[in-house]
């Protein structure tokens, strides 16, 4: 698995979403001090948290592009991620798939081809870091940076490394537009939101694998 989807899968909004980052106070702004930058009632991002944990299923189609000074590289991912309230959630970035369907995980690779299937034992629940999206109040607290514009998420406990330890979050037009956090190698992670769609009912078919009919599929233990 490739940087990029890594991060997307194990954190994202995507989604990421999101390695254990901190943002720097180089490339992220800061509060202006001796204002509240708590979150006050009716701000915009306070309403967005609410419909994310209320609603059925959410999708974001997205674009993420790490920026590397060591490497002195860009990398970009597009795709669509869609999580449901019961856990199930399905990520196909660029041709590749990752999907839990309720008992099995799935993960497809175009280049080779190839698929790994591994269910779940009796009473084992998936490792859905995914879900985090839909409950950021569980995972993170929230300071404001502007108003119904920017703000900064600080993660609240330290047993998840694979969530990032802070993040910045934009919006534009009352909605998310973007997420950039720092990752282990320091590098910029930016997730742009190119269209977000929040669903009170889950479409047919929208968490079932579909591979061609070509793929090979490993079943893992």
């Amino acid at each position: 698995m490739n940087k990029i989807v890594r991060h997307i899968i194990s954190q994202l909004f995507i989604l990421y979403i999101l390695g254990m980052a901190a943002a720097s106070s180089e490339k992220s702004p800061e509060h202006p001090s001796g204002q509240d930058n708590r979150l006050q009632k009716g701000d915009r991002f306070q309403e967005i948290k609410a419909e994310l944990d209320s609603a059925a299923m959410v999708s974001f189609d997205v674009l993420t592009i790490v920026e590397s000074e060591i490497f002195d590289e860009i990398d970009s991912t597009a795709g669509k991620i869609s999580i449901a309230r019961d856990g199930r959630y399905v990520a196909r970035l660029n041709d590749d798939i990752y999907l839990f369907d309720g008992e099995c995980v799935w993960e497809f690779s175009s280049e080779n081809n190839q698929a790994t299937k591994r269910c779940l034992g009796e009473g084992e629940e998936v490792e859905n870091r995914l879900g985090f999206i839909k409950k950021l109040d569980d995972y993170y607290k929230t300071s404001v940076i502007k108003e119904n514009s920017i703000y900064r998420l600080i993660k609240k406990g330290e047993d998840d490394g694979s969530l990032p330890d802070s993040m910045l979050i934009y919006l534009k037009e009352s909605k998310l537009a973007r997420i950039e956090y720092l990752d282990l190698n320091n590098d910029l992670n930016k997730v742009w939101i190119l269209k977000e769609t929040i669903s009170d009912s889950l479409p047919e078919g929208v968490f079932e694998i579909n591979l061609p009919d070509s793929a090979e599929v490993i079943t893992l233990p």
